[in-house]
């Protein structure tokens, strides 16, 4: 009998690797917050579920953790503009799974997790700092998943995410970018699929990787080559250095033997 996998939030990366799991032969559920987005993940093979956060969980989710593997994969936000929305968010799903009887989970993290002092870093160095996306540390986040022993979690800390609608230059065409010259850390939507791929097909689960490519171009050539692929006015660009962190990923690739299909990001550009 194939496993089941259940996927927390079809958006850039849910839905592409939904559909890619289930041409793998798993049965897959997935979850959106849109009414609207429900033929999309039907369209992916996978069988559609409408669940929102407000913190509180919003709709049934009986059916979505009737699983063996759940991948949570909910946006960071500050929601009801409460204080730690988004710790709030995820300590109400933790009993949800426990009491599903969920023994594995896949948590997408974030390379934020890490100070930024111009060095590589690796998944020991990380230290409670809060995320620019939410007024909590992530490191509070994946301690809700890593010190509960009903179910073993592995956390993958994506660096900057690219691919599909997401291209780099879009966000910063014509306005001021510092640290022209330092060096950036991004990870293309295939590479996002296929180390979670990895991660299912050899059950490795109860660990925490970097997922980031190995080279890192400065911020000045990946902007402006994104920008000329793009068609679009680049930034304009100040060499004052700014802090900046360097994500290794080796202890990835060499647990999961993963191979990266774009170590460069600048060749990934446009794809």
């Amino acid at each position: 009998m194939s496993k089941t996998i259940s996927i927390l939030g079809c958006g850039w990366l849910g839905l592409p690797l939904g559909e890619r799991l289930v041409k793998a032969g798993y049965q897959v559920k997935g979850t959106t917050t849109r009414e609207e987005k429900i033929d999309d993940i039907r369209s992916a093979g996978m069988t559609p579920a409408v669940v929102r956060f407000t913190p509180e969980v919003e709709g049934d989710l009986s059916d979505i953790l009737d699983t063996d593997i759940l991948f949570i994969n909910i946006p960071p936000g500050k929601g009801d503009g409460q204080p730690r929305f988004y710790f709030r968010l995820i300590n109400n799903l933790i009993p949800l799974i426990e009491q599903a009887g969920i023994r594995k989970v896949i948590f997408i993290g974030a390379t934020s997790i890490y100070p930024q002092e111009n060095k590589p870093v690796t998944e020991k160095d990380a230290i409670h700092i809060n995320s620019p996306h939410s007024d909590t540390a992530w490191l509070d986040i994946e301690t809700l998943f890593t010190d509960n022993p009903n179910f073993a979690t592995t956390i993958l800390r994506f660096s900057g995410l690219m691919g599909g609608r997401y291209q780099p230059g879009r966000y910063f065409s014509g306005k001021e970018l510092g640290g022209a010259d330092d060096p950036v850390n991004l990870i293309h939507q295939e590479d996002c699929i296929g180390i979670i791929e990895a991660i299912i097909e050899q059950d490795v689960f109860g660990e925490v990787f970097n997922a980031s490519a190995d080279k890192h171009p400065t911020r000045r050539e990946l902007y402006t080559r994104s920008c000329e692929v793009l068609g679009i006015e680049p930034p304009i660009f100040k060499a004052e250095p700014r802090p900046y962190r360097l994500v290794n990923c080796d202890k990835l690739k060499q647990q999961l033997g993963y191979q990266f299909v774009y170590p460069d990001p600048m060749e990934a550009l446009g794809s």
